[in-house]
């Protein structure tokens, strides 16, 4: 094996683990944070922040150590990467929250920094390693630093690919850890033997490692089911299973089973009093239902109810997830999933919003059974879009039916403004929408009027003729829950609700009034520091920055600090748009968890795409600035164009070919961020390498500078830009921030 392909190997296998480890982490601190997209916003900070640190520590390695240190530090990244799933997994038991229990985003952003700083702060350090050993080996010394980020990129690809294509459909994440810890030490190996042989004792620590590592692996499955109970202290763990949509478990406590997706509550069997008033009441609100819609948890009880009403002939159960009644029917009693398998029940296993789309059936009665909008995911079926898409799908009379959280008697302000959104999310639709102040508070949205009944006595009326069987919606609870002072009183406090606006996809209200409602559990000044976030108040702060940031670099900007303020806006804008572009996927297929891989994936191919042309490319080395201001500039237009772009995807039907061509557009414009993202890294270094020894530290600290943007970035996008202005402004301000950083850059043409 030659030693040019064993470099060129190892190198690719920087961006090759770092990539899997990536999504890997993702996956199990999503499941961490009860699968909330925005805490991809807070994972992202803490990967690049370490990895940045990294890469200034590996540049100051001694230049005689480095092809050496590079070989033992990739040994030992594969068994810290092992290290990093188990810590994750015993995250929720060592800061004392409980199994269920929401994490709120400032723990997520703890857990992140505690577990990622090994690995991350390992994979830093290879890639300025890399570069000073590569520039050591080839005459173009000064191309070295893009030709390492090129071969990174490429490894990046080719890892996400292959997990996305295989890994993820056939592996758990510690067997995937635990071979690539296995590959790494192979590479580590070989690069030790060529570079200076091994003695008895590092020979014998190298082969005990991989001892341990093939153990590990021969204990894969035993080593995941432990760690996998840690998540859930105080409960039986049942069943833990990975599929591309998510990680389902199921746990027991006493006679109760409970079902989990991505740590995320979605019910609990024997749960009578949710199974029935999440179907009664609305099915009692129809004179004669026929036909209705289930959204989700069919298995959880309620389809049993649904079918207890004498005039249904028939139910559609629509759930994103197969494995969810797979496990239902293992592990659920008999009597709960029988219904099932009712001569008048039809199960698709598909997106909600796709079927409601693609379904040509009229319905009296649809509803929405799902968790509420804790995630981009969720979000999707409480916003307007989704209201007028049901609307259409109701026939004469039709009632949705939703529920959201709510005490039952006083609302806060928090809560009373969050219940206020979602109202006037389906006030935009329907003509007419009744609330209930039940256990949870119920929302019947109908597009004709006189439909809906306030009355409980006409409820209770339908409730005998029907002669339906129920424990928990009966008269003595009616007649107290609904009483007519109750809601008017309830209604009344959502009314005084202060909160503004209507929750869209592509601006979520509703997930940033619960973000910060369950911010309010862990500070009270949470709620408050939210509220004050106005878009208004976000174009002026961030006009404000520009302007400030031109008129400093006129006075006092070095050729130095204009380009590292170059590539510190390519970092921030390259993460924005690949937490943009997951989040815009969310919202329009609704399976992300699925397609994760393949999204970073075509980034990173085109993030090595863009380095390995710009590593060769301007060849004359006086262009190189003008080149640098062309790709500021294309990416800030970039930014621009995907607003038409984004808006256009988002009108169009759900239907099966369209659902093709956008969900692939999408793809398209991830393999083109990640090109325009890699071209600045090989011109920067280029630029401002004058001598071949500098080549690990300088290298080292652009990289270092380019993750450190990409960590504000990640900050900016998940915390203020999509839960404040949206998507279509994200872009708009990431333009803005391209352009000032193209004007910064252009005053460099005179010191040239």
């Amino acid at each position: 094996m030659s030693a040019s392909f064993t470099l060129g190997f190892a190198f690719g296998l920087i961006g090759f683990t770092a990539t899997i480890g990536q999504i890997v982490a993702l996956r199990e601190l999503l499941t961490v944070a009860s699968g909330s997209e925005l805490a991809v916003a807070v994972i992202f900070p803490a990967w690049l922040l370490w990895t940045a640190v990294g890469t200034v520590l590996g540049g100051r390695v001694p230049a005689r150590r480095r092809p050496e240190f590079f070989a033992w530090l990739q040994i030992a990244s594969g068994p810290i990467l092992v290290g990093t799933v188990f810590l994750i997994r015993a995250a929720r038991s060592l800061i004392g929250v409980q199994a269920g229990e929401l994490v709120s985003l400032a723990q997520v952003l703890v857990i992140a920094f505690v577990t990622l700083a090994p690995f991350c702060l390992i994979s830093g350090s290879l890639f300025s390693l890399a570069c000073s050993v590569l520039a050591g080996r080839i005459p173009a010394w000064n191309r070295s630093p893009g030709l390492v980020y090129g071969m990174e990129g490429l490894g990046a690809g080719i890892g996400g690919l292959l997990f996305s294509l295989l890994l993820i459909h056939w592996f758990n994440s510690l067997e995937i850890t635990l071979g690539i810890a296995v590959i790494l030490w192979l590479s580590g190996f070989v690069l030790l033997r060529q570079e200076q042989g091994l003695d008895r004792v590092r020979s014998s620590l190298v082969f005990a490692l991989l001892i341990v590592l093939a153990l590990g692996l021969a204990g894969a499955h035993r080593l995941d089911r432990l760690s996998r109970e840690w998540q859930w202290p105080g409960f039986d763990l049942v069943e833990s299973r990975e599929t591309i949509y998510g990680h389902i478990v199921v746990v027991t406590r006493g006679p109760e089973r409970s079902f989990f997706e991505n740590g995320l509550w979605n019910f609990t069997v024997p749960d009578l009093l949710s199974a029935e008033e999440s179907t009664h009441y609305a099915l009692l609100q129809h004179p004669r239902p026929e036909r209705v819609l289930l959204l989700g948890a069919g298995v959880s009880g309620s389809l049993a109810q649904i079918l207890g009403h004498p005039s249904i002939r028939k139910v559609d159960y629509v759930e994103l997830d197969p494995a969810i009644i797979e496990l239902g029917k293992i592990y659920l009693p008999t009597e709960v999933t029988a219904a099932l398998e009712d001569g008048r029940v039809s199960v698709h296993f598909r997106d909600g919003r796709r079927y409601l789309s693609e379904t040509p059936t009229r319905y009296d009665v649809i509803l929405v059974n799902l968790p509420e909008p804790f995630t981009a995911q969720l979000n999707r079926f409480y916003t307007r879009e989704f209201f007028r898409l049901a609307a259409s799908k109701l026939d004469e009379g039709g009632i949705l039916s939703f529920g959201a959280s709510a005490p039952e008697t006083a609302l806060g302000p928090n809560q009373a403004g969050y219940l206020k959104v979602l109202y006037d999310s389906a006030a935009s639709v329907f003509r007419e929408i009744v609330l209930f102040p039940a256990h949870t508070a119920r929302f019947f949205c109908s597009n004709a009027e006189g439909v809906l009944t306030t009355d409980p006595h006409v409820l209770l009326e339908r409730l005998r003729e029907r002669k339906l069987q129920a424990l928990y919606v009966q008269d003595y609870y009616m007649l107290w829950d609904l009483s007519p002072e109750r809601q008017q009183s309830f209604m009344a406090m959502v009314e005084g609700g202060t909160e503004e606006g209507v929750n869209t996809d592509l601006n979520p209200r509703a997930y940033f009034s619960n973000l910060r409602l369950s911010g309010f559990q862990y500070s009270p000044e949470a709620p408050r520091l939210l509220g004050a976030l106005k878009a208004s108040n976000v174009w002026i702060v961030l006009g404000a920055v520009c302007l400030f940031g031109v008129a400093a670099s006129l006075r006092r900007g070095t050729l130095r600090v204009r380009v590292l303020n170059s590539v510190a806006v390519f970092g921030l804008t390259g993460i924005s748009l690949e937490i943009l572009l997951v989040f815009s996927f969310q919202v329009l297929f609704g399976y992300v968890y699925a397609k994760l891989g393949l999204l970073l994936t075509l980034f990173m191919v085109g993030l090595a795409l863009g380095s390995l042309t710009m590593s060769r490319y301007p060849r004359d080395e006086a262009s190189l600035l003008k080149t640098l201001l062309l790709v500021q500039a294309a990416l800030g237009f970039f930014c621009l164009t995907l607003i038409p772009v984004v808006t256009y995807l988002h009108g169009r039907s759900e239907a099966s070919l369209q659902h093709l061509l956008n969900r692939e557009t999408l793809s398209l414009v991830s393999l083109a961020a990640g090109f325009l993202g890699g071209t600045h890294f090989p011109l920067a270094n280029r630029l401002l390498l004058s001598k071949r020894e500098q080549v690990g530290r300088t290298a080292g600290w652009l990289y270092a500078v380019d993750l450190l943007g990409s960590t504000l970035g990640s900050l900016l996008v998940g915390f203020l830009l999509i839960p404040v202005v949206g998507v279509v402004q994200s872009l708009a301000v990431l333009a803005l921030l391209n352009t000032t950083a193209l004007l910064i850059l252009g005053g460099g043409l005179r010191q040239r």
